[in-house]
């Protein structure tokens, strides 16, 4: 089954016209709106972004995703990290990851940036080596 692609920003700016819905602006270092467009119609569907950067200087991303699918799915994925500049930020630490997806249950990814240059990263999730859904978190300075 292949599953359209989908865009989710994180910005500290507001990019009009894309938003399915935005999160109350959060204090600190977090991340300021949030800007969802579901994956289309596929079975898995990402409900949260956080993002943070920690005292050490690291950049912190939690991501919350629910599993809409009657099946166990083995996802993969995989973090980009970007610095100030927009350039990638080479790392190990870039490889594909696997996280399960139980029928109808919640899951999490978890991650730390490779280093404190990192600013923004994109997260691709894949199932059975087809990516499903592409998101992009542009939002912390």
């Amino acid at each position: 089954m292949r599953f359209s692609s989908a865009v989710i920003i994180v910005s500290s700016l507001l990019l009009g016209g894309c938003a399915t819905s935005s999160s109350p602006e959060p204090k600190g270092d977090s991340v300021v709106n949030v800007i969802k467009q579901e994956c289309g119609n596929s079975e898995i569907i990402i409900k949260d972004i956080k993002g943070r950067k920690k005292p050490d200087g690291f950049m912190q991303v939690q991501v919350i995703g629910e599993s809409n699918s009657n099946t166990y799915q083995r996802l993969e994925y995989r973090i980009v990290w970007f610095d100030k500049q927009g350039f990638t930020i080479d790392s190990i630490l870039s490889k594909w990851r696997v996280v399960p997806a139980y029928a109808h249950q919640p899951f999490s990814i978890n991650a730390v940036s490779p280093s404190t240059k990192a600013k923004t990263f994109r997260l691709y999730i894949r199932n059975e080596k087809e990516i499903i859904c592409d998101k992009q978190d542009d939002g912390l300075e």
